[in-house]
């Protein structure tokens, strides 16, 4: 009677353990839920930087700490982006406009450049949750 006792459970925690490497969990439920914006981040536009913000900062609310430190960080220099440019009234979609670039005050272009670098200094935090999602939750966030 012990024997089938001791099968069962075994098979249950083999699964849970299998289940626990494949994803599943706050965590990676969040990076799937996420995943469009987190993939198609390429669009320049106030509507992907502010959604790109919100779900980096969703997912370090329920992200492991070794990584909840990373996700915060994306999620500050996003969000400091999409505020540079609602201040400045500048629209991220007209980055390439150079008629709507000039018309900025010199102050304004420090603030955006500024916010900008900020962002582009996450790259390592960007790899480090890239890796860190495919191997926890087997969900592929990186550049095709």
């Amino acid at each position: 009677m012990r024997r089938p006792t001791l099968l069962l459970l075994s098979a249950v925690l083999g699964l849970g353990t299998v289940a626990g490497c494949s994803g599943g969990g706050p965590y990676c439920d969040a990076v799937d839920d996420a995943k469009e914006p987190l993939t198609s981040f390429g669009r320049q536009t106030d509507a992907a930087y502010a959604e790109y913000a919100q779900v980096t900062a969703d997912i370090a609310e329920v992200a492991p700490e070794s990584v909840r430190k990373d996700w915060r960080t994306i999620a500050k220099a996003t969000k400091k982006v999409v505020i540079v440019h609602r201040k400045a009234g500048f629209r991220l979609q007209d980055m390439k406009d150079e008629v709507k670039v000039n018309a900025l005050s010199q102050q304004d272009i420090d603030r955006i450049t500024a916010a900008h670098e900020a962002f582009n200094d996450t790259r390592t935090q960007r790899l480090a949750v890239v890796e860190h999602v495919d191997d926890e939750c087997g969900i592929d966030l990186s550049e095709k």
